[in-house]
């Protein structure tokens, strides 16, 4: 009964909204059946009138108390909405379901008491399936409206034989989907964040948060449901031919932009409207925001029963199947949220931002900043919201017909549920005329709430448009019967970008403990270096810089020399990146180095002599290199014959374009550690150094 109350002061009376939408029919959840007034079957909409009203509040109390969860929210709505809509297909001139094949019934059983009996059992048996710890409300579900919860009737010429085959159908065909339904949804990727809740080791990746849940008591975050990414979609299509570019910006490395996003976050929370706050609620409430916005519109257009469940299954479809290429994105890019990245750039310096509820903007230190909203349990970009948005705006569009919504939402004054008696100051309204702003208001809200960088948002906006198309077209051909009898969903193999990554991954760094005191000549190169030396002999000298005038991004040097089988962890003041010099090798290479935190410094480690020099940022070909770092040496005079048959490529160890056969000479124009770039019938591209025999001063 607490949380129920706690609900009602969720977002602007959503109860007694619900209970407005619906005819009052959530307050008569509790009543016996002679308590309830007759109610013909013929006379509801089963959805909004008798399921939504109960699901709704299990769903605050044993599935997400948020309302924020929108991967958990959106399978269970849509695993329902499916039984349903497969309950009233054999009523259809040419509907079919999409995991059972019931025969098609005359017309003259179609009627709106038949189909309404049939929806109602599909949906028992989904939710029995689904939340049987609530057994006792699904089946008052039934028999406050006269029906019996335990017919169990396989009759395909009955409407309850129809609804229970349906909605078992449905529950089975999504059981092993790759959510992890009978595990109750807990992860089974082995997800395991870089960052602790206490600890930033890599400010580019996810941070749990640590959350107060009550005096003393903390709770930190987990990654929610990252087997998502794993989860076979509703729509015809591979989750894996969809990506998003890198959030480049998320990348300290390029600390200039990691900063303006950070400084973009910092600016909207220092100048937040009521209407921006109530926004990020609103939308942070995946029932009242996804869910009630579809209701009101299904009022409006006075849509039948089956029709109402037919876009309530496009709409919870399509947005499950943007979260699941959202999802799968997420876990690939683990990105940093704003709160970390904030601390991690300002530390305790003061920054203009909003201070907490009620305490307007504020002059706090970074490390005391929060977002107006609680962070959700996943990385941040792509936002998850912003797409399921998208994902359902569009989907709704192509099943109404039109952009329209003409939703709005009435907040009194005081009834923020983050500063509740404070915002809004008056009595506020918030207005969608079409989805189009429906969708965009969500996105932007994600920023607004300071959960979410601009970039997260963008990505979502001009992706997930997708999924609300591919999802109709899916829809389109269930309705039209030429879709084919489905097999029962199974999760999807692990992403293949997962596989290669960690084939790639560099070892991690364990930095020993120093054994010998550091080498004077290590501890006196520089104010700005700090060098940590495990052998004694090591000599450390700065570097002279002269002839580093070409080299873009350069910031500071230091030269190791002597014996460095054991290491030594070099740490610089300033941010930026590492990388290493290598004289030993011929010609030179210069590499990447993997970077840590250490006391707000720099830091590499390595463990043969040559040169550590501190960059702005990341090594680029500008710079001259190439993509992995190689230094790239100019040729003019250098012939390299095939000793077999070489892959012609765009770049070292790139994509190849062409085969060049064994025996062919070639003129070689420049040259890394393992490559050379060559004139092949015209073209310029790189072959491997390891399969060739040069002629002439190929260096």
């Amino acid at each position: 009964m607490k949380k129920l109350l706690s609900f009602l002061r969720m977002g602007p009376g959503l109860l007694l909204i619900v209970a407005l939408l619906t005819g009052g029919a959530l307050q008569a959840q509790n009543r016996s059946s002679s308590e309830l007034p007759p109610t013909r079957l013929d006379q509801v909409n089963p959805l909004i009138d008798i399921v939504l009203p109960r699901l709704y509040p299990i769903i605050i109390m044993d599935v997400s108390p948020s309302l924020g969860d929108a991967t958990l929210i959106n399978r269970i709505n849509m695993v329902v909405s499916l039984g349903m809509m497969d309950a009233a297909a054999p009523y259809h001139e040419t509907a079919v379901g999409m995991y059972t094949r019931i025969p098609r019934l005359p017309e003259n059983e179609g009627t709106e008491r038949n189909i309404n009996i049939a929806m109602l059992h599909a949906a028992y048996q989904t939710l029995l399936g689904l939340l049987p710890q609530r057994a006792p409300v699904w089946r008052d579900m039934l028999s406050d409206y006269g029906l019996n919860p335990d017919d169990e009737s396989g009759d395909p010429s009955t409407p309850v034989g129809i609804g229970n085959l349906a909605g078992k159908g449905a529950l089975a065909g999504r059981l092993h989907d790759g959510m992890n339904q009978l595990g109750n949804y807990q992860d089974n990727t082995g997800y395991m964040p870089v960052n602790s809740a206490y600890v930033l080791r890599d400010p580019s990746r996810w941070q749990p948060g640590l959350r107060l849940q009550g005096a003393g008591v903390y709770t930190v975050q987990h990654f929610v449901t990252p087997q998502m990414a794993n989860t076979e979609p509703v729509g015809a299509f591979d989750p894996r031919e969809f990506r998003v570019a890198p959030p480049i910006a998320s990348d300290p490395e390029d600390w200039g932009a990691y900063k303006a996003q950070a400084d973009a976050v910092l600016e909207v929370s220092a100048n937040l409207s009521d209407e921006q706050k109530l926004k990020a609620e609103l939308f942070d409430n995946k029932i009242l925001s996804l869910g009630l916005s579809f209701v009101h519109l299904a009022r409006e257009k006075n849509w039948s029963p089956a029709d109402t469940v037919r876009g309530y299954f496009l709409k919870t479809a399509a947005a499950m199947d943007g979260a699941i290429v959202t999802w799968q994105e997420k876990a690939r890019y683990d990105a940093v949220r704003p709160f970390s990245a904030i601390r991690h750039i300002y530390g305790d310096e003061l920054v203009t931002a909003w201070g907490g509820p009620g305490a307007g903007t504020v002059e706090i230190p970074a490390s005391q900043w929060r977002s107006y909203l609680p962070e959700a349990d996943h990385p941040e970009y792509p936002s998850g919201s912003t797409c399921g948005c998208f994902a359902q705006a569009q989907a709704v569009r192509r099943f109404s017909g039109t952009d329209d919504l003409n939703w709005t939402v009435a907040y009194p004054a005081g009834s923020s549920r983050i500063e509740p008696g404070v915002t809004p100051a008056g009595d506020l309204t918030l207005r969608f005329s079409t989805w189009t702003d429906f969708a965009q208001d969500c996105g932007q809200a994600r920023v607004w709430a300071g959960v979410h960088f601009p970039a997260a948002v963008e990505a979502s906006a001009a992706l997930c448009g997708d999924f609300g198309d591919l999802a109709y077209e899916n829809f389109q051909t269930l309705m039209d019967g030429t879709a084919p009898l489905r097999p029962a969903a199974r999760a999807l193999a692990v992403d293949p970008w997962f596989t290669a990554a960690r084939a790639n991954e560099p070892d991690p760094v364990v930095v020993p403990p120093s054994t010998i005191p550091t080498p004077e000549t290590c501890r006196a190169v520089s104010d700005s270096v700090y060098i940590m030396a495990v052998n004694s002999g090591v000599e450390c000298q700065p570097l002279d810089t002269s002839g580093l005038g070409l080299l873009a991004g350069y910031l500071d040097a230091v030269k190791l020399s002597g014996e460095l089988t054991l290491g030594v962890q070099i740490c610089f003041r300033a941010g930026g990146s590492l990388i290493f010099f290598d004289e030993s090798s011929v010609p030179p290479t210069i590499t990447q180095l993997t970077t840590y935190d250490v006391s707000g410094m720099v830091c590499g480690w390595i463990n043969r002599a040559g040169t550590v020099m501190l960059m702005a940022s990341t090594l680029d070909k500008a710079s001259g290199f190439d993509a992995v770092g190689n230094a790239v040496s100019p040729l003019s005079e250098c012939q390299v014959i095939a000793l077999e048959h070489l892959s012609f490529r765009d770049a070292p160890g790139g994509q190849r374009h062409d085969i060049i056969q064994s025996g062919t000479r070639l003129t070689a124009i420049a040259r890394t550690a393992g490559s050379f770039k060559v004139d092949f019938r015209g073209d310029l591209g790189w072959v491997s150094a390891d399969f060739v025999r040069t002629e002439g001063a190929c260096g």
